[in-house]
Parts: structure tokens; sequence; C-alpha cells
């Protein structure tokens, strides 16, 4: 059903909820810990691979660690403490995980094309 009010009324209030207009939640997302640091997690040290935001405004971290049974996991910010800072051994570590998702990607491309090549043998 639609509703038709005459919008010449000083008083908005007579609108439906979702035509009135009110006033959207913009923030600056401020992070604790930036790309390629070193985080410990649980007792071991992680790299910080990616971060976002949630809703609610908590931070989500996703880590790396080479070697690791689970390589990748995505954690809570406060979970998390910062580890002392070895510049050197984080650069390390972020380029591992770089090359390893350059390797994954190039990987996915291989197999894409020889699926496409299958496809157009079999036409």
């Amino acid at each position: 059903m639609t509703i038709y009010a005459p919008t010449t009324f000083a008083d908005r209030t007579l609108l439906p909820r979702a035509l009135i207009k009110r006033p959207r939640r913009t923030y600056t997302a401020s992070y604790t810990f930036t790309f390629g640091q070193l985080v410990i997690f649980g007792g071991t040290t992680w790299t910080v691979v990616t971060r976002q935001r949630t809703t609610n405004g908590n931070q989500l971290y996703r880590l790396f660690r080479p070697g690791d049974i689970r390589p990748f996991r995505v954690v809570l910010g406060r979970a998390l403490a910062a580890a002392p800072s070895d510049p050197v051994e984080a650069d390390r570590l972020y380029k591992v995980y770089l090359a390893g998702l350059r390797m994954q990607r190039r990987d996915e491309r291989i197999r894409s094309l020889l699926a496409s090549q299958r496809g157009s043998a079999g036409a």
C-alpha cells in the first residue's frame, strides 16, 4: 500500500519512516596494528596481512604464519598483542606471504586456462 502525503507540511512526522532522511553514521577507522606488523596470538608470532572493521566497531585482523598447520587466522584485535619489533623479520614474513599469494594466483590462472581449453576442445 502506498501512502501519499503532502510534502508541504513543516511537520514531517506524517511521512513513513522510509521516506524520512536520517543522518548517516560516518567514522574514520583507526587500527591498532598495521600491515606486515608482527603480533603475538596464542603465544606465537604472526604477521598482520589484512584488517577490517565490523559494524560494531570491532577490529578484525587476518594473520599469516608460514609453516603452520593453519597458516591463516582471522582474529579480533583485542586478542592480539604487539610483538617486540624486529623489522627485518616482519618484512621477511610479509614477503613470504606475498610470494605465496602470487604463486596461488598464478596456479589459479593456469587452472582456469586449462579448464577453458578442455571446454573448447570438446565443442
